[in-house]
């Protein structure tokens, strides 16, 4: 009897301190307000930029030379959802040039939640239903090859 409550006893007390234990996680590269000193806009380049802070989190896609340097610090308890303590994204904006023309810092204070819209595009067509989609192929093949009709490998 006496096993068993000091089982019950460690077993609480492990669980106690397993929970309590918080895991912190680093993501991405932060720029610090004395890294973004070293920016001066209209004088620093693209190559000093890169090899400053290295490779950038994200390149715009659309041709306006923008690079986004993001980091996320979060905290995470045992089994809970990650809590984010920490979030910024600096965006730097270089010209035809490779000189920097913008320089933006954003924190987690600037975040805006975004809702989903859960509308759907109107298709012409039949639409399928499971029975027409398992049953549809039913009688399509004949069990002969096509390629030995049409001259393909193994063919006429």
């Amino acid at each position: 009897m006496l096993g068993s409550k000091n089982l019950k006893l460690s077993f609480l007390l492990f669980a106690g301190l397993l929970s309590g234990c918080a895991v912190i996680d680093h993501h991405g590269h932060e720029l610090t307000p004395e890294d973004l000193k070293v920016i001066q806009v209209g004088k620093t380049t693209r190559d000093q930029v890169g090899k400053r802070f290295g490779t950038p989190s994200a390149v715009s896609p659309f041709g306006n030379g923008t690079w986004l340097y993001m980091s996320k610090t979060t905290s995470r308890r045992a089994f809970l959802t990650p809590s984010v303590l920490r979030s910024s994204v600096t965006r730097i904006e270089f010209d035809k040039k490779s000189v920097v023309q913008g320089l933006t810092s954003l924190t987690e204070a600037d975040e805006r939640i975004i809702s989903h819209v859960n509308r759907r595009t109107p298709t012409a067509g039949y639409e399928f239903g499971a029975v027409d989609q398992i049953f549809s192929n039913v009688g399509k093949f004949n069990g002969q090859d096509p390629d030995m009709d049409r001259g393909g490998p193994g063919g006429p």
